[in-house]
């Protein structure tokens, strides 16, 4: 069973959640945190019959390991949860995005210092692939480095719309992000950690859509300062990933020796796309 979690704090999330009402087969269940939840009464891939999709109360950035909450009153152990979110940016670009968990620092905006959450790699970037297809022509559709909480154990992915207020409540946008998670099927490739380069992971989205490589976390160049052994191994474990896949040009050379040269010791594989099949 996936679950899908909006936030009463978030007007993107509303927005989503009910364009997902109106789309899918869905009927209410019961309540989480004093709002109704809702089931869905038939679908396949991740929207399969059985998905539940509830409203936290919070903000969900800050709902701390809201997968045992989840267990504790119901009972049922989520598979993997996808949070409906705003997504904002200076840049104020129209956007759809969707990243991992964790910090690899600080926990600005939720999450616990140093520590991510569980991924879902082929989930995620058959999200990125459904997007691509169905986006409007003005709109960015890219993954988003790892970054803020909650810190979960359960395999979990943020979908967002953005990237200012006057993009978060509109209804086709939304629409287009409901239908590819309700249509999600889960992508084929290689689980790699990604490191290096920009916020927008710029290279690891081009390479997702054109090469059979499914990207867990994802390590952005600005985060190399606090990246060590320890959390490199986390993100690993937490992908289900035995590889790497380093974009050179987007960090320095001395990161690239370093690391080129932990996983060499450490038997874990660097994947370039030349030894990823092409998508068909």
């Amino acid at each position: 069973m996936n679950l899908i979690l909006a936030s009463q704090a978030d007007s993107a999330a509303l927005n989503l959640r009910d364009r997902l009402l109106e789309l899918g087969d869905w009927h209410e269940d019961g309540e989480f945190q004093g709002t109704p939840t809702w089931q869905l009464g038939s679908g396949d891939g991740f929207c399969a019959a059985g998905t539940r999709m509830a409203t936290l109360a919070e903000l969900h950035l800050y709902a701390e390991h809201v997968d045992r909450k989840w267990e504790e009153l119901t009972g049922e152990t989520p598979e993997c949860i996808a949070f409906l979110s705003r997504h904002k940016s200076a840049s104020k670009r129209p956007s759809l995005t969707t990243h991992p968990v964790g910090n690899w620092s600080a926990a600005d905006y939720g999450g616990t210092p140093g520590a991510v959450s569980g991924t879902a790699p082929e989930w995620m970037t058959g999200l990125l692939l459904a997007i691509s297809r169905t986006a409007p022509d003005d709109y960015q559709v890219c993954f988003e480095a790892t970054h803020h909480g909650p810190l979960l154990e359960t395999p979990a992915f943020f979908v967002e719309i953005g990237s200012d207020e006057s993009r978060w409540e509109l209804r086709e946008p939304a629409k287009v992000l409901a239908r590819a998670l309700l249509e999600l099927k889960p992508a084929r490739g290689t689980p790699l950690v990604g490191i290096g380069g920009g916020h927008y992971a710029p290279r690891f989205s081009d390479v997702a859509l054109l090469h059979e490589a499914c990207f867990g976390h994802m390590i952005p160049k600005y985060a190399l300062e606090h990246l060590t052994p320890e959390l490199l191994r986390s993100a690993l474990e937490h992908s289900g990933a035995k590889s790497i896949y380093l974009h050179r040009k987007g960090m320095p050379k001395s990161a690239v020796t370093r690391w080129r040269e932990w996983a060499e010791a450490e038997k874990i594989a660097i994947i370039s796309s030349q030894e990823l099949p092409k998508r068909a």
